[in-house]
This record gives structure tokens, sequence and C-alpha cells, in this order.
């Protein structure tokens, strides 16, 4: 019997066109230069989740779907590259997603974004996760036709089977805000501030954590940005993480790989503490750059000095 991957993430995939950095919007009607070639990118918290646990020494597949199209073909191709499985990704009449990222000088960003086949997952496409030692829900608020009690499903069943289980969520654009009882099965859940704040309505990232434990997330881990992270470890009394001072070029995608490196350092059996601190310096090299390999981050880490 094969052996079980290491991850398995479930979430969208993304061809990024990242625009900037900018200093600000043209008006309608005129046209503004940007310092920088536009080119396409991997993109999608799923896709980029996957790539930060690839580099990371993590065998991974991604559950998602692409379209029948060059996007969707470009897409896989670039995955591949990287060594992520992406045999359950299956293919779609709809187009492939894709979003243009409008970066600012501070690193800030603003989204042009295109659902297409991302909109088009479905409870069946869940059928297709593979045997795993982790399994990780990657922005399910990006899934829109994945609801809290398909993903819920799929996680009690990865724990039935053995398998750790994390949850991200991403902005939701409905505005609802429903997790349903989805972190009865999750062992870590991985919001950032502001998404915390919004399902919990507790604007205090500790309030906001304890909420969540008593919806039922066995660890709660609270990215603050710039600021490092927040977490609340079994039960445990909640402490901060600081994050690493870094010139950010590009923000997008570090909160998924500072998701890897939660899962990496988890399973490498590391203490709560140090699983957060590693968790900011790759969630911050992302930003400074992108996601790192399993060298560079633990060479980073002991190089430099938290915030």
């Amino acid at each position: 019997m094969k052996a079980p991957l290491d991850v398995v993430a479930v979430g969208n995939m993304v061809v990024d066109y990242p625009v900037g950095p900018i200093a600000g919007l043209p008006t309608w009607g005129t046209l503004a230069q940007v310092p920088s070639r536009m080119e396409p990118r991997v993109g999608g918290n799923g896709a980029i989740f996957s790539v930060a646990a690839r580099r990371l020494g993590l065998s991974c597949g991604l559950v998602g779907k692409v379209g029948r199209d060059i996007s969707g073909e470009w897409l896989l191709d670039r995955l591949k590259d990287e060594g992520v499985d992406t045999s359950p990704v299956r293919r779609g009449a709809r187009g492939t997603s894709s979003t243009v990222a409008l970066v600012r000088q501070d690193g800030e960003r603003a989204f042009l974004h295109y659902a297409g086949s991302n909109a088009a997952m479905k409870a069946a496409d869940l059928k297709r996760i593979p045997r795993c030692r982790w399994l990780h829900f990657s922005a399910m608020f990006l899934l829109p036709s994945l609801s809290p009690r398909a993903i819920g499903k799929a996680l009690e069943a990865a724990k039935k089977a053995g398998a750790a289980t994390s949850l991200d969520v991403a902005w939701d654009p409905s505005g609802e805000w429903d997790v349903g009882d989805c972190l009865a099965d999750v062992d870590y859940f991985m919001p950032n501030s502001d998404e915390a704040a919004a399902i919990t309505g507790k604007k205090e990232a500790v309030e906001a954590a304890r909420k969540l434990a008593r919806m039922g997330a066995r660890n709660v881990v609270i990215k603050l940005g710039p600021q490092g992270s927040l977490m609340l470890a079994g039960g445990q009394e909640p402490f901060f993480a600081p994050g690493f001072n870094v010139e950010a070029a590009d923000s997008t995608g570090a909160g998924d790989t500072f998701d890897a490196a939660m899962v990496y350092a988890v399973l490498h059996g590391m203490e709560p503490g140090r699983a957060a601190l590693l968790a900011n310096a790759a969630g911050a090299m992302k930003a400074a750059g992108d996601s790192p390999t399993e060298v560079e981050l633990l060479r980073f880490i002991r190089s430099r000095k938290p915030s």
C-alpha cells in the first residue's frame, strides 16, 4: 500500500497576476506605469500552501479544481515542478480562477478576482482526498459550493482515519462568516485577526481565540501580520509569539506559508512556542520574497531576532 502523504491541502487554485508596487490607482481613462513585469504566478490559498509545504520538505497533495484551459495547464505544470501531487485535482468546464493583485508600496494588497473553477468545487470532489497524516482546508469561504457541513464531514473522516486537521478561512465575500460545526474536528484553526473578529464578534485577539476554542477548535492560532501571532494551545493560557522585521515586498500568501510552517513544526514535534515562532518567520520570509525551503527557514530563524 502506498505510504500516506504528510499533508493534503483542499483549497482554491488561482493564477495570480501581481501588479506593483504602486503608490495608487490611475483614474478612469488614464494610464499608469508599473515598475515590474506583469507575469503569472501560482496563486490561491490551497496552491500556495502546497508549494510552501513541499519546499519545507513535506510530501503534499492538493485537492482542487482548474479549468480545461491554458491557464489550468500552466498552473498544474508549475505545481508539478514544485513536487506537489496534483493527481486529485479535477478539471471542469469553468475557466481557471484568476486574480489581479494590486500591491501598494507598503506591501498591502487589493484584489480583482474571477472565481471560475473554484466556485464549482463540490462535496463530491472531497472523495478524492488521498491518505495523509494531516488534512488542511485552505480558504473555505472562497469555495462557495462547499458547505460547512461538507467540510465538517471531510474533517471528521480525516480524524477517524488518524490524521491531524487544520482549517483556514480567508475573507468571506458573502459576509456570513458561517463555519458551522467544522471546528469540532479541527486540531489547528488558523485565521488572521480580522477573520477571527468577524467570526466571533470579538475584536480583541485573546477573546476571539477563547471563543473559537469554545466553538471546538483544539488549538487556535491567530495571525497578526508583522506583529506575529497569538496562540491558544490545548486549553492553556494564550500567548503572543513575536514577528520578524522584514521589508515587505508583497504579503500575498504569507498567511498560507505560515500555515504550512505550522504544520511542518507540529509534525516535527516542536512545542507550541517554537512552532508559532517558526511559522511567523516563514510568513515574514514569504512577505519579503518567497516561500522558504527548510534550510532557508531554519537558517533565518537562527540568525534573526524576533521584533
